[in-house]
């Protein structure tokens, strides 16, 4: 079985737990987010419908290829 999060959290860095997570920009995020909202809130058009930030798999210790099937 392998285990995923999803938020890189600090408890998720700890050497002992090595959890697999997938992370995000957080701080491209926040200034996304702030800007859309003082834009909104001075009547300005916002930058378009949607930003995607991709996401990238921090690789731990909590995942591992598929063992092979018992016969």
């Amino acid at each position: 079985m392998s285990v995923v999060g999803f938020d890189d959290s600090r408890l998720a860095r700890l050497a002992h737990i090595g959890l697999t997570t997938v992370g995000q920009d957080i701080p491209r995020l926040a200034e996304l987010a702030v800007g859309r909202a003082i834009a909104r809130m001075e009547a300005e058009a916002a930058p378009g419908p949607e930003t995607v930030i991709a996401p990238r798999l921090v690789n731990r210790a909590t995942t591992a290829a598929p063992r092979r099937a018992l016969s």
